[in-house]
């Protein structure tokens, strides 16, 4: 069975594939264009970088592909409003918000006619996206997702956890596209995500260990060494992630310490308030980006164990595409 395409807005792409949002300089104009340019739909994770480059990177990933390509960000970020002014002045295909919730944001892009897709993880969360104005997606993610988690259950896969949020937005009359997200890997897992009525599927971890990829050679390897991930109170956010197994948190990054000062990146951060507490999320992640993987957090899905290849996005797609069996990682 050929896959179907995927509408966002006014935007098509040939294949129903989302290349999810890594932020922290992981999923920049490179990777991003490249699964435009494969089918796909590419997103820029546009958290912890600042405006000029997001511009940057917009301006670039459309000098290569004429695709479809949109922003991530989440709202818990400090610079959240500078970074949406940014996707709204470049005209971004769409703009996708997890990580917290607001209805002016999605206002916002409505009235400058740029799709907003929200990242759920509840029936509940699925009521409050369908009666916002401006929500013309919703991506619904699992439990089986890196980095941070939404769900109440931390490990509740995809497949317990979309069937019911579907039914809800079907039952409120909700017509955009519903993309699922969490512990996808392969063609099987695209099929029988379509299967249940998602319009598309959201992978992140299988784009992060491509060579398009902007994480460092580190990282990875770190990634394709990796046994699995784990769900921890890794975050400063009050949101458990997950991350790479095995990790050593005491190594991790702190405030005060070789002279690191605090970028009020977050809104809220509980290392900000007590350096004690925690450790510094945007330096960890920035270090293991940087290839210092020692001293950095590596976020990942829970079957990146699985995974024990190096690829192109091409190559990736070309597996994704094909005959319908489980993708040899």
């Amino acid at each position: 069975m050929n896959l179907p395409e995927l509408r966002i807005g006014d935007k098509v792409a040939k294949y129903p594939v989302v290349q999810g949002g890594m932020s922290v300089r992981i999923s920049l104009h490179k990777l991003v264009s490249a699964v435009a340019n494969a089918g796909g739909v590419g997103t820029i994770g546009g958290m912890a970088i600042p405006p000029g480059e997001l511009r940057d990177e917009i301006q670039n990933a459309k000098k290569l592909s004429n695709g479809v390509m949109g922003v991530n960000l989440m709202y818990a970020g400090y610079q959240f409003d500078r970074l949406l002014d940014v996707c709204i002045k470049e005209k971004v295909d769409f703009v996708a918000i997890g990580a917290g919730f607001a209805r002016e944001p999605f206002k916002r892009l409505k009235e400058h006619g740029i799709p907003g897709m929200a990242i759920i993880s509840s029936a509940k969360a699925a009521r409050v996206a369908a009666k916002t104005e401006g929500v013309s997606g919703v991506i619904v993610e699992s439990g089986q997702a890196g980095g941070h988690l939404g769900p109440k259950d931390p490990n509740i896969s995809i497949w317990e956890l979309f069937p019911e949020v579907k039914d809800t937005l079907d039952k409120v009359g909700f017509n955009g596209p519903v993309i699922a997200a969490g512990g996808i890997l392969d063609r099987l897992d695209i099929d029988r995500a379509l299967a249940m009525g998602a319009d598309g599927v959201q992978m992140g971890t299988r784009f992060a260990v491509s060579e398009e990829s902007a994480a460092s050679p580190g990282m990875k390897q770190a990634w394709l060494k990796s046994i699995g991930s784990q769900v921890e109170d890794w975050s400063p956010t009050g949101m458990l992630s997950r991350a790479i197994v095995p990790h050593l948190s005491e190594r991790l990054p702190k405030i005060g310490i070789n002279g690191l000062r605090c970028e009020n990146c977050l809104k809220a951060c509980r290392h900000r308030d007590d350096p004690s507490l925690y450790h510094c999320i945007r330096k960890a992640l920035t270090n293991a980006q940087e290839g210092n993987v020692e001293d950095g957090l590596i976020f990942a899905g829970n079957r990146v164990g699985e995974i024990s290849e190096l690829l192109s996005v091409k190559e990736i797609f070309n597996r994704l595409v094909g005959q319908p069996q489980a993708m040899e990682a």
